[in-house]
């Protein structure tokens, strides 16, 4: 299953990383879109910038690493799919202990 390939291999790079990966992780497919929602990314450092109150910090670092796995998470994508990613949009809400990573992919080829 698709789904759970790109789950999966997202998951991978988070874990590479991070030293551990989501709790949760669901990626949907849609006709020009796969969405991914991940719970529970926080690490332990995170979770004590969060408690600190550093939640600007929090967002701005983490949001710098996920652009920095940008070409990781679109492989998996592309490779799952054998279809090209055209624009990847990445989410971060820490408080929550959550985040996002939407791919845009390019229109089928007929």
């Amino acid at each position: 299953m698709p789904h759970q390939q790109i789950a999966n291999g997202i998951a991978q790079v988070y874990k590479d990383l991070y030293g551990r990966g989501p709790q949760k992780i669901v990626a949907t497919i849609l006709p020009d879109t796969v969405f991914v929602t991940l719970e529970e990314v926080n690490t332990p450092g995170q979770n004590k910038l969060l408690e600190v109150g550093e939640i600007r910090l929090l967002d701005t670092v983490h949001s710098r690493l996920q652009r920095s796995i940008e070409t990781d998470l679109v492989a998996v994508v592309e490779q799952v799919l054998d279809r090209k990613v055209r624009s990847y949009v990445p989410g971060y809400n820490g408080r929550d202990n959550t985040a996002t990573d939407a791919f845009l992919l390019e229109p089928k080829t007929t």
